[in-house]
Order: C-alpha cells, then sequence, then structure tokens
C-alpha cells in the first residue's frame, strides 16, 4: 500500500512541512473573495481591498484591466502562473491554476 507521502513532495524543494491554502487565508481574513470569473476565483489581499477596492465599480475596473493584460502572451508565462503589473510598484494580478486571479501589492508578495 503506498503512503500519501508521495502526494506531498514537491519535485524540487521535496516534502511539504506546512500548507496555508488560500481557504484558510480568506477565512482568516487574509485574502478577500470578491467574485467568480468562470469557476475560478477572484480575490484580492486585505491590503489593496482596504485602499479603496470595498468600492464596487472601482473594484471591477481594476479586475477589468487586470483580466486584459492576463490576455497577453508573455514569455516568462508559464502553464500554471501568470503575473502582470498592472500599476509599476503598486498593483499586480497573479492568476494560478486551481487558484485562480489574485490581486495584490507587491509587498503582499
Amino acid at each position: 500500500m503506498e503512503s500519501n507521502n508521495d502526494e506531498k513532495k514537491h519535485p524540487i524543494f521535496g516534502e511539504v512541512i506546512s500548507a496555508y491554502t488560500q481557504d484558510q487565508a480568506i477565512e482568516d481574513g487574509v485574502l478577500v473573495h470578491v467574485d467568480e470569473i468562470g469557476k475560478q476565483r477572484v480575490v484580492f489581499t486585505r491590503c489593496l481591498f482596504d485602499q479603496g477596492y470595498e468600492a464596487e465599480v472601482k473594484r471591477k475596473t481594476l479586475v477589468e484591466k487586470g483580466m486584459e493584460l492576463l490576455c497577453r502572451q508573455d514569455p516568462e508565462d508559464s502553464p500554471d502562473m501568470r503575473l502582470r503589473v498592472i500599476e509599476k510598484g503598486k498593483i499586480w494580478v497573479i492568476w494560478n491554476v486551481g487558484e485562480g486571479f489574485t490581486f495584490l501589492t507587491p509587498e503582499d508578495y
């Protein structure tokens, strides 16, 4: 019988010691779940959300801009992750397979 230890190993870094899921971060208030695009979540870090993105119109404008940038190909894209700078030094968006879209400040990274 195989153990679940192999499932907890990262191909490069080895055994995972601890994991903090997106669900836990939302429950803790570190991330704010603001919407869904298709079946993928759109979340903001609490730090960015509290910078005026509680306002739906402002938030949707930023999400639209982020989606537009993510649709453009970049040589640094991987099959599992894309990062785009929306406002240099201020706002980023990251898309991850299985996690969806995260809007954040560079300090949140």
